[in-house]
Protein backbone atom coordinates (compact mmCIF):
# COMPACT_ATOMS: atom_id res chain seq x y z
CA UNK A 1 0.00 0.00 0.00
CA UNK A 2 1.45 3.37 -0.98
CA UNK A 3 1.42 6.60 1.05
CA UNK A 4 -1.68 8.00 -0.66
CA UNK A 5 -3.67 4.84 0.06
CA UNK A 6 -2.51 4.90 3.69
CA UNK A 7 -3.45 8.58 3.97
CA UNK A 8 -6.93 7.98 2.66
CA UNK A 9 -7.52 5.00 4.94
CA UNK A 10 -6.46 7.06 7.97
CA UNK A 11 -8.74 9.93 6.83
CA UNK A 12 -11.66 7.50 6.50
CA UNK A 13 -11.03 5.99 9.92
CA UNK A 14 -10.86 9.42 11.60
CA UNK A 15 -14.02 10.65 9.87
CA UNK A 16 -15.88 7.44 10.70
CA UNK A 17 -15.05 7.75 14.41
CA UNK A 18 -16.04 11.44 14.34
CA UNK A 19 -19.41 10.49 12.79
CA UNK A 20 -19.94 7.83 15.47
CA UNK A 21 -19.16 10.22 18.35
CA UNK A 22 -21.00 13.28 17.11
CA UNK A 23 -20.50 16.54 18.98
CA UNK A 24 -19.44 15.24 22.36
CA UNK A 25 -16.46 15.10 24.70
CA UNK A 26 -14.04 12.42 23.51
CA UNK A 27 -10.38 11.78 22.82
CA UNK A 28 -8.85 10.16 19.76
CA UNK A 29 -5.70 8.07 20.02
CA UNK A 30 -3.87 6.40 17.15
CA UNK A 31 -4.75 3.03 18.67
CA UNK A 32 -8.45 3.84 18.13
CA UNK A 33 -7.88 3.55 14.38
CA UNK A 34 -7.00 -0.15 14.68
CA UNK A 35 -4.07 0.13 12.27
CA UNK A 36 -0.53 -1.17 12.49
CA UNK A 37 2.46 1.02 13.29
CA UNK A 38 3.22 1.70 9.60
CA UNK A 39 0.33 4.21 9.71
CA UNK A 40 1.62 6.19 12.72
CA UNK A 41 3.29 8.92 10.66
CA UNK A 42 -0.07 9.71 9.03
CA UNK A 43 -2.10 10.19 12.23
CA UNK A 44 -1.47 13.82 13.22
CA UNK A 45 -1.02 15.10 9.64
CA UNK A 46 -4.39 13.60 8.65
CA UNK A 47 -6.15 15.13 11.66
CA UNK A 48 -4.55 18.49 10.83
CA UNK A 49 -5.52 18.17 7.13
CA UNK A 50 -9.17 17.49 8.02
CA UNK A 51 -9.10 20.48 10.37
CA UNK A 52 -7.40 22.78 7.85
CA UNK A 53 -9.92 21.79 5.16
CA UNK A 54 -12.73 22.75 7.56
CA UNK A 55 -14.27 19.29 7.95
CA UNK A 56 -13.54 18.97 11.66
CA UNK A 57 -12.84 21.18 14.63
CA UNK A 58 -10.22 20.12 17.19
CA UNK A 59 -10.14 21.49 20.71
CA UNK A 60 -6.61 20.39 21.56
CA UNK A 61 -3.66 18.33 20.35
CA UNK A 62 -1.91 16.48 23.19
CA UNK A 63 1.23 15.17 21.56
CA UNK A 64 3.61 13.29 23.80
CA UNK A 65 7.10 11.91 23.39
CA UNK A 66 7.51 8.31 22.38
CA UNK A 67 6.62 8.09 18.72
CA UNK A 68 4.98 9.77 15.75
CA UNK A 69 1.45 9.09 16.98
CA UNK A 70 1.93 9.31 20.74
CA UNK A 71 -0.67 11.32 22.61
CA UNK A 72 -4.21 12.18 21.67
CA UNK A 73 -6.50 14.67 20.01
CA UNK A 74 -9.29 16.03 22.20
CA UNK A 75 -12.85 16.85 21.24
CA UNK A 76 -12.93 16.40 17.50
CA UNK A 77 -16.26 17.50 16.08
CA UNK A 78 -17.50 17.53 12.54
CA UNK A 79 -18.19 21.07 11.39
CA UNK A 80 -21.36 22.04 9.56
CA UNK A 81 -19.24 21.98 6.41
CA UNK A 82 -17.97 18.51 7.27
CA UNK A 83 -21.50 17.26 7.82
CA UNK A 84 -22.63 18.79 4.51
CA UNK A 85 -19.73 17.21 2.64
CA UNK A 86 -20.36 13.78 4.15
CA UNK A 87 -24.03 14.10 3.18
CA UNK A 88 -23.16 14.60 -0.51
CA UNK A 89 -23.91 11.90 -3.04
CA UNK A 90 -20.90 10.54 -4.91
CA UNK A 91 -20.78 8.19 -7.86
CA UNK A 92 -18.77 5.11 -7.01
CA UNK A 93 -18.41 2.57 -9.80
CA UNK A 94 -21.70 3.73 -11.31
CA UNK A 95 -23.66 3.73 -8.03
CA UNK A 96 -24.83 6.85 -6.20
CA UNK A 97 -23.98 6.73 -2.50
CA UNK A 98 -23.59 9.17 0.38
CA UNK A 99 -19.95 10.00 1.00
CA UNK A 100 -20.51 9.17 4.69
CA UNK A 101 -21.54 5.63 3.73
CA UNK A 102 -18.46 5.23 1.55
CA UNK A 103 -16.23 6.51 4.37
CA UNK A 104 -17.74 3.98 6.77
CA UNK A 105 -17.30 1.12 4.30
CA UNK A 106 -13.65 1.99 3.71
CA UNK A 107 -13.01 2.46 7.43
CA UNK A 108 -14.57 -0.88 8.35
CA UNK A 109 -12.88 -2.76 5.52
CA UNK A 110 -16.18 -3.56 3.80
CA UNK A 111 -14.77 -2.54 0.43
CA UNK A 112 -11.39 -3.07 -1.16
CA UNK A 113 -9.76 0.19 -0.16
CA UNK A 114 -6.99 -0.34 -2.69
CA UNK A 115 -9.63 0.41 -5.31
CA UNK A 116 -11.62 3.06 -3.47
CA UNK A 117 -9.50 4.63 -0.75
CA UNK A 118 -7.17 6.19 -3.29
CA UNK A 119 -10.18 8.09 -4.62
CA UNK A 120 -11.40 9.21 -1.18
CA UNK A 121 -9.13 12.25 -1.01
CA UNK A 122 -10.20 13.20 -4.53
CA UNK A 123 -13.87 12.91 -3.58
CA UNK A 124 -13.32 14.99 -0.45
CA UNK A 125 -11.28 17.58 -2.35
CA UNK A 126 -13.81 17.83 -5.17
CA UNK A 127 -16.76 18.26 -2.81
CA UNK A 128 -14.84 20.79 -0.70
CA UNK A 129 -14.13 22.85 -3.83
CA UNK A 130 -17.72 22.65 -5.05
CA UNK A 131 -19.08 23.88 -1.71
CA UNK A 132 -16.50 26.67 -1.65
Amino acid sequence: MDALEKTNLVLAKILNIAMENGVSHWDLHFEDLDLDSSYETFFYPCVAWLENEGLIRVEEYNRTMGGYASGSVQNIALTARGMAILDQDVNIRGNEEKLSSAVTKVSEGQVDYHKFATALGGFLGGVIKSLG
